[in-house]
């Protein structure tokens, strides 16, 4: 372990942006996703990461058909287009108009069309195919000082609003005709949500792909839910399980040269089934 320590401090000359964007990235999705879990709606996390994609796809497509616009899928039109493509996908399963409908039926509606969407524009283009591949595998070696920056001032920002109006927060995502009646603006929780998530996504999965953003929204969260007595607590728990796994992921990933992105998720999805057992053992217990 020792060894994997210090080649993993030898390596951070070379990646120490991307590890730093991993982990910001990571505690922002996993903050965010406790109001996803809080819905039960996980799948929703799924439909919004895939219509990024296909932003991306759509926004490559377009830079084919007018050479004067950059196609590359790390900056500019393509992440304006995923971020888009994520807000849009967020508001019609998590704004207000998402009320009334079967939230599953519309998620599993958008992953569907999306993935068929991204192949079907980019079939007959090796390079667009290839960035789109790419985001999907996941990959964070990608990831530059504008990720990071992002990244960073995002997750405090999310950290300070949801800190002032957790409870308003969590309420709305659990009891919404509660919430009304004690008057909390409903409505305008749904937008903001919506707006946080898409924003979050978007921006996420263009830097670190689809496996690690999807993820690092619902794995941790999930988590926390069977780890913690008070939904308030998730807030603080998830985002710290994501960090852990995050950390201690790109640590072994790089000792034993395996693709960061995809160890993070096995650990995540390894504390995840850790938790589940852990309310198992205590009912034995008493």
């Amino acid at each position: 372990m020792i060894q994997a320590w210090r080649e993993f401090l030898d390596s951070w000359a070379l990646f120490g942006t991307a590890y730093l964007t991993g982990w910001f990235a990571a505690l922002l999705l996993a903050l965010l996703g406790v109001l996803v879990v809080a819905r039960r709606q996980v799948l929703i996390g799924l439909a919004i990461a895939q219509a990024s994609t296909f932003g991306i796809a759509l926004a490559i497509w377009l830079g084919e058909l007018l050479p004067s616009v950059s196609h590359h899928a790390h900056h500019g039109p393509p992440l304006l287009a995923s971020i888009g493509a994520a807000v849009v996908a967020a508001w019609a399963t998590l704004g207000p108009a998402s009320r009334g409908r079967v939230p599953d039926a519309v998620a599993a509606w958008i992953w569907l069309a999306c993935s068929a969407g991204a192949v079907l524009l980019l079939a007959h283009s090796p390079h667009g195919t290839e960035e789109v591949e790419t985001l999907m595998f996941s990959t964070l070696l990608g990831a530059d000082d504008h990720d990071l920056w992002m990244f960073g001032v995002a997750t405090v920002a999310a950290i300070t609003v949801i800190a002032r109006n957790r409870r308003a927060l969590l309420l709305t995502a659990t009891d919404r005709e509660t919430a009304r009646a004690l008057g909390q603006p409903v409505d305008w929780i749904d937008r903001g949500t919506a707006w946080a998530v898409g924003l979050a996504v978007g921006s996420t999965l263009h830097a670190t792909g689809t496996l690690y953003t999807f993820g690092c929204l619902v794995l941790p969260a999930l988590a926390a839910r069977y780890l913690c007595s008070r939904m308030v607590q998730m807030l603080w728990v998830a985002p710290m399980l994501a960090l852990a796994c995050s950390f201690a992921a790109f640590v072994i990933a790089n000792s034993a040269d395996l693709p960061p992105a995809q160890v993070a998720i096995a650990a995540q999805a390894l504390v995840l089934v850790v938790a589940r057992l852990v309310p198992l053992l205590r009912a034995d217990v008493h």
